[in-house]
């Protein structure tokens, strides 16, 4: 499962990139299963659903009920499935009633469900994992049916765009794009205008006019101009956009990107207050503003997430009445203009040393948004985030334009990127030639102030790895290097933009192998010393852990999961070592089961191959008896959130509650307090596609974790610790029955 949609095992297709309506009239083009293709989307996409078996309970509001009902199912590549059922003596509005039938369904992959019933009589609807209700329904499909409908991705779906759109435009100003420009007051004209080619983001050639209004608030919008020479060819993002943007041929034209600076309530009630947010609006090309479109020809994205991919926003699932999230509106940024990277026309007017003030102008708004973000007071507002530091994205905008200068200086290192002793040689050639044109737009938009005062050794320097995603200087970039191996070798998901991916992948002993000399990663270049691009299979079978068999069928047995492996045409799992009556119900799948009558240790490789090649990946699972619980039997609620509250020294609750330690970072993401919405926040914060990646897991593991390393899978007692929340995760990361805690 790669995009927000479903992907065929053998072939993907792209269209050209389009802003809405009906993208079908361009000839589908195969993409093998190893090209890399999901961009501008989010590593973690929030799967509604952990992979697994679940079970549908049609139940009624009233016991004792009659009568036949029929179910639609359809799964996330569109396929329905039509399931008829009937009551004799319904048990009324139970999941668990012995009158109530129930339907097992399998989900292969980590994503969503859409569960409709049909019935003259009024019915239920519950979907059950491990005998614990994890959704129901009463009434919420057509005519008052039971509906259950949970998407690929809780933060990319239309139901996520429309609340984006309800909480940054509440009174529908803005529903056209001669409706947002009267709201900013273009109107009275602009402050500047400039037209380019976006040669290292998306490759449309793009028209953009900017204003700032009396009070402040700050609107940009960019027309985007497309000329496609080749259906499903890159050299639609060519030279020649920019060309039809400045002549505004209106053939090309596919629609209009929107953002503003300004008050988060200036139209009404808001959750945050007064205080200055970013708001983003896509506009298709007939003006009507739009949810969702395919910008770059690999499937349809969502609002805002395919704008906020760039720009630094945090996406949250919605809240449970529906509405957005009041802590990712406040997240997303302003982006500078990177003027040596952007194309210019050589026609008179539209040069680069002709556009230069107007491109500063542009970036001396966006340093203003910077400095606003920065002082924002979050002590007034009731929303839990850390607060963004925005220092670094301040020097950025100022060491392009050094004293003042009218013309953007395109050979400025920040100090973290300089040379200097415990550094290695080259660093500022490494900034130059990869991180400032393929990372440094989007990275420099992220991170928090938590924890920034904390400290740690790095070579001969000390440096703070709190906020060390915002890559302001090579040891806090390096101190990512795992994650960086992963998502740009890999997995190919960064740089997270298709064209930017394709510049850095351009010339292989360019950038990509510059980057790979100094992660010190031999696996990375192939026999004649050639960097290895994404697009090899990638075996993921999960980490070394203890577990507890779950009885199945009578057989005692362990579910294993590779959904995580990337690139995998066809996989195959063997047993390479384990006790007597080791066993796998079928090894040609990601996720068989192993049968495992005997404690002791479970040695399997799982394979993984494609048109380019294979890998093999071992894992040891240690069968053990004595454990309390199996994965299937861990709730958050009797496991996690005590293992959260009480393990080691320094617990989790000791700073991430409104008691404790976070008093002193101001604003802290994320916080145990035992209310309605905590396992939701927790939920935020793990992966059910790859539940090793889940930030639950790799802030407490991490340097980066602004609290210091607490839990260390090197001391068996931690590890232990480790293992019961990956093991729930992968279980389905179920909740209990507390509803205090949001179950």
């Amino acid at each position: 499962m790669r995009l927000l949609r479903y992907v065929s095992p053998l072939a993907l297709l792209a269209l050209a990139g389009c802003f809405g309506g009906d993208d079908t009239d361009i000839k589908p083009t195969p993409i093998s299963v190893a090209t890399p293709d999901s961009f501008l989307t989010y590593p973690n996409r929030q799967a509604a659903l952990a992979a697994g078996e679940y079970r549908i309970v049609v139940a009624t509001d009233v016991p004792g009920q009659s009568g036949s009902y029929q179910l639609t199912i359809t799964r996330d590549d569109g396929s329905t499935e039509q399931i008829a059922g009937n009551w004799t003596s319904s048990g009324g509005p139970s999941a668990t009633a012995a009158g109530n039938p129930d339907h097992v369904l399998v989900l292969a992959r980590a994503g969503g469900i859409r569960i409709e019933l049909s019935s003259a009589v009024n019915g239920l609807l519950y979907l059950l994992r491990d005998g614990m209700v994890v959704e129901e329904d009463t009434s919420s499909g057509a005519g008052g049916s039971a509906l259950i409908n949970k998407p690929l991705s809780l933060v990319s779906s239309a139901a996520y765009g429309n609340a984006y759109y309800a909480a940054v435009d509440p009174t529908n100003e803005r529903t056209t794009l001669d409706d947002w420009k009267q709201k900013n007051g273009f109107a009275a004209g602009h402050d500047t205008h400039v037209v380019f080619r976006d040669a290292f983001d998306l490759g449309y050639g793009r028209d953009m006019y900017a204003r700032r209004n009396t009070d402040g608030r700050i609107a940009i919008f960019v027309g985007n101009y497309v000329v496609r020479v080749v259906p499903g060819s890159s050299t639609n993002y060519g030279p020649i956009n920019v060309e039809a943007a400045i002549a505004q041929d209106k053939r090309y034209f596919i629609g209009t990107n929107a953002i503003e600076f300004s008050p988060a309530n200036q139209d009404g009630p808001n959750p945050n207050g007064s205080i200055m947010i970013t708001k983003f609006f896509t506009f298709d090309a007939s003006g009507k503003r739009i949810a969702s479109a395919d910008l770059d020809g690999r499937g349809v994205k969502h609002m805002p997430g395919m704008c906020w991919a760039c720009h630094g926003g945090q996406p949250l699932p919605l809240e449970p009445d529906g509405s957005f999230s009041a802590q990712s509106l406040r997240s997303a940024k302003l982006n500078l203009l990177d003027v040596p990277l952007l194309e210019y026309s050589a026609q008179h007017g539209f040069r680069r040393s002709e556009l230069e003030a107007g491109l500063k102008r542009l970036n001396q708004y966006v340093a203003e948004s910077y400095s606003v973000m920065g002082a924002r007071d979050i002590s007034n507002t009731d929303i839990n985030a850390g607060q963004w530091n925005s220092a670094f994205a301040e020097d950025l905008a100022a060491e392009r334009y050094p004293g003042g200068s009218s013309t953007h200086d395109d050979t400025a290192v920040p100090p973290g990127w300089q040379e200097k002793t415990g550094r290695p040689a080259g660093v500022s050639n490494l900034f130059k030639k990869v991180i400032e044109p393929h990372c440094i737009a989007c990275h420099s938009l992220q991170g928090t102030t938590v924890g920034e005062g904390i400290e740690v050794s790095s070579g001969s320097v000390n440096v703070s790895l709190a906020n060390a995603i915002n890559f302001s200087s090579y040891e806090k970039f390096i101190s990512f290097r795992p994650r960086i191996i992963d998502y740009v070798y890999r997995r190919g998901i960064m740089p997270m933009s298709l064209r930017n991916f394709e510049r850095f992948w351009r010339e292989p002993d360019q950038g990509p192998a510059l980057l790979a000399a100094y992660l010190h990663e031999p696996t990375l270049f192939d026999a004649a010393g050639k960097v290895i691009p994404p697009g090899y299979p990638v075996a993921k079978p999960g980490t070394d852990r203890r577990v507890k068999t779950q009885l199945v069928g009578g057989q005692p047995v362990v579910q294993l999961d590779g959904t995580a492996s990337l690139f995998a045409a066809s996989q195959e799992w063997a047993i390479v070592s384990a006790p007597a009556g080791a066993a796998l119900s079928n090894p040609l799948v990601l996720r068989p089961r192993l049968t495992a009558p005997t404690d002791g240790n479970y040695v399997l490789s799982l394979t993984v191959r494609n048109e380019r090649g294979s890998d093999t990946r071992q894992i040891t699972l240690t069968v053990d008896s004595t454990l309390a619980k199996s994965p299937d039997q861990l709730t958050f609620e009797d496991d996690v959130l005590p293992l959260l509250e009480t393990y080691g020294s320094s617990t989790c609750i000791s700073c991430h509650s409104a008691g404790g330690a976070a008093g002193a970072y101001q604003g802290i993401p994320m916080t145990w307090t035992r209310d309605a919405g905590l396992y939701k926040r927790v939920r935020e914060r793990i992966d059910l596609i790859e539940p090793e990646n889940s930030r639950l897991l790799i802030k407490p593991t991490s340097l980066n974790h602004g609290g210091g390393k607490l839990i260390d899978v090197t001391v068996p007692a931690d590890k232990a610790a480790y293992d019961t929340i990956v093991s729930w995760i992968r279980a389905g990361a179920v909740c209990g029955s507390d509803a205090s805690i949001g179950c």
